[in-house]
């Protein structure tokens, strides 16, 4: 049988392409698309159709082979395996769904990754799919996940007060779940997070440390979010813990949760305005001493904008983020570290614990933060000399 479906990829994603291609073949053979015993290309074939080299190709192909899911046979070519068919059938299912808001970060991937690395030591495949933020989206993979008979699903879910979500139908048909930074209300599913109140408060009493005392949150919508509101809560305690009054929170941009490469490479037209607020409040007459980023993607529209300003960090204005992503270390940025390994880890776990039992007892694991501190949030006017970070090397 000819295949008619292509593999396609995405370059510009932080995920290695080699993982890429062996998700789309994991996805093409649990959907029922590619049958048993159906040959597929060439790695000639795939190295002129991807334009990748054909190391890559090897690689992927080998992971596939390793999996069970693809047979070499010598002088004919690659076929999928009749094993993995009968592995993908409802009654002993090994494939996990598992789908987030977006995979643009080496934050996600190593969530990714640390979720693969647990499933596949008990012989489980991993599906990834990308909703981008759109609830629509999330659904119709779902949906589509659903058709393919997984054996249960790990989930982001997109941020929505919507109740008539792919979501809520799959814990009602019972439906094996874990969530993975948030949860959704009235679904009982078991759910891996950071502890984001921790990790808020910790962030604050380095700045109340260091001697500031006016700190104002900085917040992009949805305020809702978990994560978010626990980061914010943190900040509020901290500073009433301080005998320090809290500022009115300073929320910025529209209600859409965005990822990194919107963000970071797509510049819009609301990012512009995002920029032009946070610079109207730094030059006027109520900018603060030190500013709580919710997230360092919103941190980095404050480096933007101080500089719009003519402000120095941390001269003129201290800053600090939440996350310790990519270009955190090169903005040299203080802020606070997930466990993203781990978080996919446990997740993983939690999915598979749920899949071998019957229990009915929803287990929620916080895992701990850390605090990184580096440039942004240091006082100019104290001795930094003798401020360490965490693990007790010098500041940055």
């Amino acid at each position: 049988m000819e295949i008619q479906r292509k593999i396609t990829i995405n370059k510009n994603a932080p995920i290695p392409i080699y993982q890429q291609i062996l998700n789309e073949i994991r996805t093409y053979i649990a959907s029922g698309e590619w049958p048993a015993n159906t040959q597929i290309p060439t790695e000639a074939e795939l190295e002129a159709e991807l334009q990748v080299s054909r190391v890559t190709i090897r690689q992927a192909l080998s992971a596939a082979v390793e999996e069970g899911l693809v047979i070499r046979i010598p002088g004919k070519g690659t076929f999928v395996s009749g094993a993995a068919i009968s592995a993908a059938t409802p009654t002993t299912g090994s494939f996990i769904g598992y789908v987030v808001p977006h995979i643009s970060s080496s934050f996600n991937v190593q969530i990714l990754l640390g979720v693969e690395t647990i499933l596949k030591q008990e012989g489980f495949h991993l599906i990834f799919c990308n909703s981008e933020g759109d609830l629509a989206k999330e659904n119709q993979l779902l949906e589509d996940l659903q058709t393919n008979k997984m054996a249960g699903y790990i989930i982001q879910p997109v941020y929505s007060n919507e109740t008539n979500r792919s979501i809520v139908d799959i814990a009602s048909k019972g439906g094996k779940l874990a969530f993975i930074d948030r949860s959704i209300p009235g679904v009982k599913a078991d759910s891996v997070m950071s502890n984001h109140f921790e990790g808020g408060q910790q962030i604050v009493k380095h700045l109340i440390d260091q001697g500031y005392r006016d700190i104002v949150y900085l917040a992009r919508e949805p305020l809702g979010l978990f994560s978010i509101a626990e980061r914010l809560r943190g900040y509020e305690v901290a500073m009433v813990t301080a005998g320090l009054k809290p500022r009115p929170s300073l929320v910025v941009g529209g209600p859409i949760e965005l990822g990194y490469v919107q963000n970071q490479n797509s510049p819009t037209l609301e990012e512009k305005s995002v920029t032009d607020t946070i610079r109207e409040l730094l030059q006027g007459p109520a900018r603060p001493e030190a500013i709580v980023a919710m997230n360092d993607l919103v941190a980095m529209s404050v480096f933007e904008a101080a500089a719009q300003a003519g402000l120095r960090i941390p001269q003129d204005l201290a800053l600090v983020g939440f996350d310790n992503l990519d270009y955190a270390d090169t903005h040299n940025l203080t802020t606070v570290a997930q466990r993203p390994f781990e978080i996919g880890n446990a997740a993983a776990r939690l999915l598979l614990s749920r899949i071998c039992s019957n229990t009915n007892t929803i287990e929620q694991i916080l895992l701990p933060t850390q605090l990184v501190i580096r440039g942004s949030s240091i006082n100019p006017d104290r001795v930094s000399t003798s401020i360490s970070d965490p693990q007790g090397g010098p500041v940055k």
